[in-house]
């Protein structure tokens, strides 16, 4: 099936609008809106009807997105706060970063894989 040749914005109103009603239909489900917004992308983009393809206005839509997102969590932190557990987070961090690093070494090493 082929992507149904629209305006980009009657794409993007099409996209909020199925992420809408997807939403608010798991929300009735008692599940998060996430997941319905999550099926409506699956279900209008290219592996299943093929109705919306993703291209370079959906990628900047995207990025704004997440700026807004990670922006939005800036102003509700509390600076105070990270401080107090500033410990405890540098060694999280550090061992979500040297664990699975050490894995998949030891995964390729397993395999026989070049390291």
């Amino acid at each position: 099936m082929e992507a149904i040749p629209t305006d980009p914005l009657l794409e993007f109103a099409i996209v909020l609008l199925a992420a809408k009603i997807c939403g608010a239909v798991m929300r009735k489900l008692g599940q998060p809106d996430v997941l319905g917004e999550l099926i409506a992308g699956m279900l209008l983009g290219p592996s299943v009807l093929s109705l919306i393809h993703p291209g370079r206005l959906f990628d900047m839509l995207a990025e704004m997105g997440a700026i807004l997102l990670l922006f939005e969590v800036g102003l509700e932190s509390d600076v105070r706060a990270l401080m107090a557990v500033g410990k405890s987070s540098l060694y999280v961090a550090i061992g979500g970063l040297v664990t699975p690093f050490i894995i998949g070494y030891a995964v390729l090493i397993a395999l026989n894989l070049d390291v």
